[in-house]
């Protein structure tokens, strides 16, 4: 089965003690706070979203591991992914002097884009539990929150990709611009690769690989 609604209190443990002991080490390395909770939840989203086509790509991790790993994680891992971007969010403000009024006051389109991400992500934490899973069965809770991720890649690429290079001058001697660029040119290559390898076993068998409905 290649979905999985439930949350696991020990990977939420593992997962928030990593994130955070990442955060340290980026601001350890003299990373500024606002960059910090910038980058977690981009790391963990760019987690979630190579999960996906690494298992499709090598079958083998699974079966190696057995379970439903590491599919089982991408629950934890995005609610994670929005409570970080909630935390961004609200140093930003914060900082900022701003309140909801004076933000959207003259606010960019990558700046709209990614306060309509955070939405979508705090929709997909809401419903990432096992009672929204049985509600709406399976193939539309999975549309529902692959689709709903999708779109807030895009619209936080294009918020990245604004922040860190238009409004920078393409600073690529700064080592989290670089992890910015290369991870965006990870996750699509993967899911293409992923996608090509799924429609030539379809052409190949006249059937979709396991766990494609």
């Amino acid at each position: 089965m290649s979905v999985d609604p439930y949350n696991r209190k020990k990977q939420h443990a593992t997962v928030f003690i990593a994130s955070a002991v990442f955060a340290v080490l980026l601001w350890g390395v003299g990373y500024s706070v606002s960059r910090v909770v910038a980058a977690v939840p981009w790391v963990l989203l760019f987690v979630v979203l190579v999960i996906g086509p690494l298992t499709q790509l090598w079958p083998s991790i699974k079966r190696r591991y057995g379970g439903n790993f590491p599919l089982h994680w991408r629950s934890e891992l995005g609610i994670w992914f929005t409570i970080w971007s909630l935390v961004h969010v609200g140093y930003v403000f914060d900082r900022m002097g701003w309140n909801i009024l004076d933000f959207l006051v003259g606010m960019s389109a990558p700046a709209f884009g990614a306060v309509v991400a955070v939405v979508i992500a705090i929709i997909l934490a809401i419903t990432s539990h096992n009672a929204t899973f049985q509600f709406m069965g399976p193939k539309a809770w999975k549309w529902h929150q692959s689709h709903g991720t999708y779109v807030l890649f895009w619209l936080l690429t294009v918020h990245i990709y604004d922040q860190a290079f238009l409004q920078n001058g393409y600073p690529l001697d700064d080592a989290l611009h670089v992890f910015y660029l290369a991870s965006i040119i990870i996750v699509v290559s993967l899911h293409i690769a992923a996608f090509a390898k799924v429609v030539a076993h379809y052409r190949k068998e006249d059937e979709y690989p396991g766990g494609i409905h």
